[in-house]
């Protein structure tokens, strides 16, 4: 089969998701990517070939590779989808993620409802199952959606031995001022203070230069509880293990953090995952082997101690079977399929 694959970034460090779809998709079909819109900042090494260009302006090259399907990440792409998919003829499939849903309120799928459930071309909006619920009750047809959690090449990853991971504190994501990162280093503060054997690392890319200048210095402020690091992808499974406990912090106000992919690749890992209590519906995400937190002192208490190890093999044994790029890519081309 060959496939279009329209992707945002690729092949940003910070996109991972995609470059696992693409390297699985790859193994077993021709495919052509294009990546278009945002502006390419922080590379991964790794990556397959494509085109930096916005599709429409790639329709002579589109229409000589001859896709059967156009495979799309984020809901407010429709519009680029509907109109390639009908000049072409092919059906197509999107991939949903948080920030298309949430940075607006879930209003862009209300514009979307009745082009999604009358589209022929339309095959499937795969959505997490933590938004399925709410795009059903805009109307949008069960038959159009497929929930799907985030997926990540499992096995690199996958921490199972009887081995605790390292004593460290972990956090990380894009440098965007919905991670509430300045809380993150406030908290870091006080967990050096009570536990000054830690090292604290954020993992992440440069995004937007003045809020990253803004961070490092209030960091340095603040006595520089924590270390920025930018590591490539193929490298991120070696420092989980130096970790017990990943925290993920989000911005009380922007409320736009989604499910990040870093906490299922920290409960693969067998890192502790802590997240901050955005919304109640996280509990299904976070799972009963990790913890949703409301204020510092709830952290401070749950890192006093070591991540449970029978928490730790639960979590490894659901991310085994929730986040599997393997499986997952074969489920997507069940909807493919004529």
């Amino acid at each position: 089969m060959k496939i279009l694959i329209l992707y945002q970034g690729y092949p940003r460090i910070s996109h991972t998701y995609q470059s696992a779809e693409a390297n699985e998709l790859n193994k077993k079909h021709q495919i052509m990517i294009i990546s278009f819109d945002w502006e390419l900042l922080t590379l991964s090494n790794i990556h397959l070939p494509y085109t930096f260009n916005h599709p429409i302006k790639e329709m002579k090259n589109i229409i000589k590779f001859k896709p059967d399907i156009i495979h799309c990440h984020y809901l407010n792409n429709f519009n680029i989808c509907e109109k390639l998919s009908r000049t072409l003829k092919i059906p197509f499939t999107i991939k949903s993620h948080s920030f298309d849903l949430l940075e607006n309120d879930f209003n862009v799928p209300k514009r979307y409802v009745k082009q999604i459930n009358e589209n022929k071309y339309c095959l499937k909006i795969i959505v997490f199952p933590e938004f399925y619920q709410k795009l059903l009750s805009f109307g949008i047809h069960e038959s159009k959606l497929l929930p799907m959690y985030p997926t990540i090449n499992v096995k690199n990853f996958i921490n199972g031995g009887d081995e605790k991971n390292g004593p460290h504190i972990m956090s990380g994501g894009a440098f965007l001022p919905k991670k509430n990162i300045e809380g993150f280093i406030l908290l870091s503060k006080k967990i050096k203070e009570r536990f000054p054997d830690k090292t604290i690392t954020y993992y992440s890319v440069l995004e937007n230069q003045s809020y990253y200048d803004e961070i490092l210095k209030l960091n340095e402020i603040q006595g520089n509880p924590v270390n920025f690091l930018t590591v490539q992808p193929e490298q991120m499974p070696l420092e989980y293990i130096k970790h017990q406990w990943l925290i993920y912090t989000a911005c009380p106000e922007k409320k736009t953090v989604g499910n990040p992919l870093m906490i299922a690749e920290a409960q693969a890992s067998g890192v502790g995952v802590i997240m901050y209590k955005l919304r109640d519906t996280l509990d299904n995400f976070v799972t009963e082997n990790g913890y949703l937190y409301t204020n510092d002192d709830e952290v401070l208490e749950i890192i006093s101690t070591d991540f449970d190890s029978e928490k730790r093999k639960n979590a490894i044994e659901i991310a085994k079977e929730r986040y599997d790029i393997e499986n997952k890519i074969k489920d997507i081309e069940n909807i493919w399929k004529p």
